[in-house]
């Protein structure tokens, strides 16, 4: 089959997609005690008698997998009750908007190191579960869905202590998240076609001439009387004085 070249073809496509409804950003901050019992069996007691330079840090994991979530990644929500209609005057045009309601089941991980006597250590705490409620107006009608991303995390950990034991942690979270209302669509667009790039190819270097010492050898043959002249002086090698 002869290729054809596709440079500056366009063509009118259909393509599905999803197309952002509405788009807010959130920020939360929650507070929570967290008894030790709550923790898991922690190996080491951070409040121990041995224990010194003691760190703590936080940070949400997937409340499934487990897996540490990063920024920009969707988070779960349970969406709560029906959506409400609400009709309001937004640059003097009615306009009208969904109550959404739901919750952030969040799962929170706590981690402790530090040295016990003179060797390191880092534990884990269990996940602990944190949910957060939300309600705001969205441009959110029938058929759309939400999602909920991480855009910012700031997780910091104070830990409590009684009689050389731990007794319960504070977390403070403040969480800020970017919620679109979303849906499926099929959309109609003229567009180029894209072309693959050129392969990276590597070059071969060009061979390496090892260093000469062209002070000692061969010499340039000058001496003052010309490439006839006579024999050049052979060369004395001087080792420095190592009382100068």
């Amino acid at each position: 089959m002869e290729s054809q070249s596709l440079q500056g073809a366009q063509e009118l496509l259909c393509i599905n997609t999803e197309k952002v409804y509405d788009w807010v950003i959130l920020q939360a901050n929650v507070s929570q005690n967290v008894l030790a019992a709550a923790l898991g069996a922690l190996p080491i007691d951070p409040c121990g008698p041995t224990v010194s330079n003691l760190t703590t840090t936080c940070y949400l994991v997937d409340p499934v997998t487990g897996e540490e979530l990063d920024l920009n990644e969707e988070i779960p929500i349970d969406e709560l009750g029906e959506r409400e209609d609400r009709t309001f005057v937004i640059d003097g045009a009615l306009v009208t908007l969904q109550r959404v309601t739901f919750t952030k089941p969040l799962s929170v991980i706590v981690e402790f190191s530090g040295l016990t006597g003179t060797t390191p250590f880092v534990e884990i705490s269990d996940p602990i579960a944190i949910d957060i409620p939300e309600s705001l107006y969205l441009c959110a009608p029938e058929g759309t869905r939400i999602a909920v991303r991480l855009s910012d995390l700031d997780c910091s950990v104070n830990v409590n202590c009684t009689a050389g034991a731990l007794t319960s942690v504070d977390i403070v979270l403040g969480i800020c998240q970017s919620v679109q209302s979303l849906a499926d669509v099929t959309i109609e667009l003229v567009a180029d076609f894209c072309q693959p790039r050129d392969v990276l190819v590597e070059q071969c270097p060009t061979p390496a001439i090892p260093p000469q010492c062209p002070v000692l050898f061969p010499g340039n043959g000058d001496n003052g009387d010309g490439p006839t002249g006579p024999a050049p002086t052979p060369a004395t090698l001087t080792r420095p004085n190592s009382n100068s």
